[in-house]
């Protein structure tokens, strides 16, 4: 394209597909976090191209009203003044878009995220730097303590916040969070923290608008705690022990110094790596379990919903159906855009050419045959140029509003990963359950043969006799754990259904009106579009109208002019 060319800068530029966890693509992520989904018309910064002092190379496209109001040259007849932008998508927010499951009844909570400041590091020696971000809440649930509220965090706050979530509320759907930034360079740019800032208030709405995750302890603290977030104690005390802890427990429980029974918090607990001998047991039971054909069954004592296995398997096909469905959207996204740049580069190109004409017909002569020709030839290029690039700012309108109104293709496609792993907390409380159960028996059938070598020897073993104590002491505890696994099976199944049927009627609804509004922005574009091209056939017919008009007086005034010589 020409340098001079407003249209070069083409909205394709900014988007950045990444992939998603558990798919190939995710196509319309970024593009609507750097928009914010805001349906902005287009700027009426353009020159006017009626201005004489003009030069071709300086020339611009008409002024936006122009272009809306035909008002140039007498291209056609002035009409009310009218915005070209599309209807707005409904689902459209403030810079943060939409939940994937939006709430249907007003929300009880509205939170923002705004004001992204740079901060040193409190014991850093070369002066390093973060960004922090303002998080306004304004909400009528009880459970918080005031209506309104504000605090600052930072990213690495924001990433504690969805561990201990994940830690907390298995079995839920959990909104995931904005992923870590891999490059370093780009921590602190000022296009990257917008980003940032849109997706991580984007996160926070989700959030909010979860029956649950809404009232949670994790996200009061996270959302009232004012000041410095880590030394809250009850913050603190959340907090997962993770690897670190599990590598120094386990020589102790090698060794037999420290027990590697899962205590009844543990067996409720999502596996942290905090007890590997758990791990490790866990692990053999799965694998036993592929040996024997056995994933998909379940302990007699357990009451499995074979209902979520189905549910399960339509969650991955959905998966798969929305990764497609996006792939087609991002096609039908850019093949608009491109529409768009042609038509404002024929626009464009049309205008300069008429231009260029208009100055030759100056110069052919203001009253030849020829020059007067060579103006309507340029008055024309004029006005379809002048429609061009009007077609070409509706175009990219319906663009940024189809983006908008398709972002809940995006938004669920977000979420599977999340509803998947939710619907795995089940096979994984299962799996615990499984193994408690193995070891509690594998130590009963321990108990019963130390007993038969006891009985066999007079007077009794004192050995035998202790092991059978640590053994004894050893059931009790696993018939403890047992159970307590055993009710957060319970637990995870009841939220894996709850949050189905929810996630469902959501859905239904969240996609009716998406394809709804994606049916309103095509037919405001068709319907305008068609308007903008009969006024251009108008224009033409008028022109052509006034030309024979033009000419038949000609041939009048020719025959009745005579000549006086002819008399002599």
């Amino acid at each position: 394209m020409d340098s001079d060319n407003p249209f070069d800068a083409e909205p394709s530029q900014n988007i950045s597909l990444e992939p998603a966890d558990t798919v190939d693509v995710d196509p319309l992520g970024d593009k609507l976090a750097s928009s914010g989904l805001d349906d902005v018309p287009f700027a009426a910064t353009h020159s006017s191209v009626d201005a004489a002092d003009v030069s071709y190379n300086e020339l611009a496209p008409p002024s936006y009203d122009d272009a809306v109001t035909f008002e140039q040259g007498g291209a056609a007849p002035a009409e009310p003044q009218q915005s070209e932008a599309l209807p707005e998508a409904p689902a459209a927010g403030n810079d943060g878009g939409v939940s994937p499951v939006a709430a249907k009844e007003p929300s009880n909570m509205e939170v923002t995220v705004s004001d992204p400041m740079k901060q040193p590091e409190k014991d850093s020696i070369i002066g390093s730097t973060f960004v922090s971000y303002k998080i306004e809440t304004t909400t009528s649930l009880p459970e918080y303590k005031k209506k309104d509220l504000s605090v600052r965090r930072r990213f690495r706050e924001f990433v504690a916040l969805a561990d201990r979530l994940n830690k907390t509320h298995r079995g839920y759907f959990i909104p995931p969070r904005p992923d870590k930034n891999v490059v370093e360079g780009k921590l602190h740019s000022t296009e990257f923290i917008e980003v940032r800032r849109v997706a991580l208030q984007k996160y926070l709405q989700k959030l909010s608008r979860h029956p649950v995750l809404s009232r949670s302890r994790e996200l009061q603290l996270f959302l009232e705690w004012e000041g410095d977030i880590s030394q809250c104690g009850e913050w603190k005390e959340m907090e997962n022990a993770g690897w670190k802890a599990g590598l120094t427990n386990l020589p102790k429980q090698l060794m037999g110094n420290e027990r590697s029974i899962p205590s009844t918090e543990e067996a409720q607990s999502k596996r942290d790596g905090t007890n590997l001998v758990r791990g490790f047991k866990e692990f053999r039971q799965k694998f036993r379990n592929k040996v024997n054909n056995e994933v998909n069954a379940a302990p007699s004592e357990l009451d499995f919903n074979e209902e979520l296995v189905e549910e399960k398997q339509k969650v991955k096909n959905l998966q798969a159906v929305l990764a497609e469905a996006s792939a087609e959207a991002e096609h039908m996204i850019k093949r608009m855009e491109k529409v768009a740049d042609a038509f404002g580069d024929f626009g464009l190109s049309a205008i300069k050419t008429s231009k260029f004409e208009e100055e030759e017909g100056c110069r052919n002569g203001k009253y030849s045959e020829s020059g007067e020709h060579i103006r309507e030839v340029a008055t024309h290029m004029k006005g379809t140029g002048t429609q061009c690039v009007r077609m070409s700012r509706l175009v990219r309108s319906a663009t940024e509003n189809t983006a908008a109104q398709l972002s809940s293709i995006h938004d669920y496609l977000g979420l599977m990963p999340a509803a998947l792993a939710a619907l795995r907390e089940r096979d994984q409380a299962k799996l615990t359950y499984q193994t408690l159960s193995n070891e509690m028996k594998n130590k009963q059938m321990q108990v019963v043969k130390l007993e038969e070598k006891e009985a066999k020897k007079f007077g009794g073993d004192k050995g035998k006799t202790r092991k059978v104590h640590e053994l004894n002491m050893d059931i009790e505890a696993l018939e403890k754990a047992k159970e307590a696994g055993s009710k957060e099976f319970d637990r995870i199944q009841e939220r894996n259904l709850e949050e189905l049927t929810r996630f469902e009627k959501e859905k239904q609804v969240d996609f009716s009106a998406m394809l709804l509004g994606f049916a309103k922005v095509q037919a405001a574009l068709y319907e305008r579009s068609v308007k903008v091209w009969r006024d251009v056939e108008s224009a033409m017919k008028d022109a052509q109208a006034e030309d024979e008009a033009a000419k038949r007086a000609a041939e009048e005034a020719e025959v009745e002019t005579t000549n006086p010589l002819a008399y002599g």
